[in-house]
């Protein structure tokens, strides 16, 4: 019955918010259809395609988690057999789903455009760094919308990790020894640009095992 439950909230979440994956989709991949006409539209092309992403990881958060306690269906939830680790599974599991399809779609079409075109295939291991950080930014909103069961922090978080992306991204793409592989005809998996993906990675796994460590501690969902 528990794993039922848990398969019915997955699948809810997916249905509730299907519209919203397909237009982010279809939008970050006009956002890399533009990319490709280089100069002043191509730049507008890339910002569309992480301001995209960027924006989907602030909306899943929010309507998967936050909207559950502020529209009282907690209430409803607390009435049925499932604890709050299966509760924590259910939203983890849609809200990673729905990000991951438009993310990974993306990331694909991405390297494939890069890998067809006349743009040098070196971009592509910096790329793969900066379009992880929104995915990266998700988890903490997620895990923070989860543990913290407060809207004002989510949002205070949200804000937070805007911010670091117009701190990490021009830092990142500023690195001499990132930039030297720009104009590279093959990609160059530089030992910094290994570190980063695994750091990126890490604080993924760090804040999802975070997440199941402080809600497995609650007794409730409020």
């Amino acid at each position: 019955m528990n794993g039922s439950l848990v398969r019915h909230m997955i699948v809810k979440d997916f249905r509730l918010h299907r519209e919203m994956i397909a237009v982010s989709t279809i939008v970050g991949f006009i956002g890399l259809a533009v990319v490709q006409f280089r100069g002043l539209a191509g730049l507008f092309g890339v910002i569309g395609f992480f301001t995209t992403l960027v924006v989907l990881a602030c909306i899943l958060p929010q309507s998967t988690v936050v909207m559950d306690r502020k529209g009282q269906h907690l209430a409803f939830l607390m009435s049925l057999p499932i604890s709050v680790t299966q509760y924590t599974t259910a939203k983890i599991l849609s809200a990673l789903g729905m990000f991951l399809i438009p993310w990974l779609a993306l990331v694909i079409g991405a390297v494939s455009i890069i890998l067809a075109s006349d743009i040098p295939d070196g971009l592509i291991p910096i790329a793969l760094v900066l379009i992880t950080l929104p995915l990266v930014g998700f988890c903490l909103m997620t895990s923070v919308a989860l543990v913290g069961e407060s809207e004002g922090w989510t949002i205070a978080v949200m804000i937070a990790i805007n911010f670091a992306y117009s701190l990490c991204w021009p830092l990142i793409a500023s690195n001499a020894e990132l930039r030297s592989g720009f104009g590279s005809l093959t990609p160059i998996w530089s030992p910094t640009i290994l570190t980063l993906l695994g750091l990126e990675f890490a604080v993924i796994a760090a804040a999802l095992a975070i997440t199941y460590f402080l809600q497995s501690r609650k007794r409730d969902f409020v």
